[in-house]
Parts: C-alpha cells; structure tokens; sequence
C-alpha cells in the first residue's frame, strides 16, 4: 500500500510540472520525473496506474 502522503505529493510535483490532467502526466512520468524520483515514488506510481487505469508511457 503505498503512503498517501507521498501519493499526495507525487500528484501535486506531477500537476505542477504538466500543468495538465495529472492522468496523462502518470502515464508519461518518465519524462516528468527524474530517476531518483521515480525510484523514491515507485509505490505511488504503481497506485496511480491502477487507481487511474492507464498504463505508463515507454521512453521510446
């Protein structure tokens, strides 16, 4: 389960950075999100996919 504070905050540095629909910028989080980041969130990603349903953007 993954901590909802950290959920709360991967959501809001996600929005901030897009500026758009935080659905779109989950699935694209690889170019949103630096390697330290994806590692520090990797729970949280994986709940906002399902949550969301959308499935993440490969980098090439």
């Amino acid at each position: 389960m993954p901590d909802m504070e950290k959920d709360k905050m991967l959501t809001s540095i996600l929005e901030e950075r897009r500026c758009l629909d935080v659905r779109e910028a989950v699935a694209r989080n690889i170019h949103y999100l630096d390697g330290y980041e994806s590692y520090l969130y990797e729970k949280e990603i994986e709940y906002l996919l399902e949550t969301l349903d959308v499935e993440e953007e490969l980098p090439f």
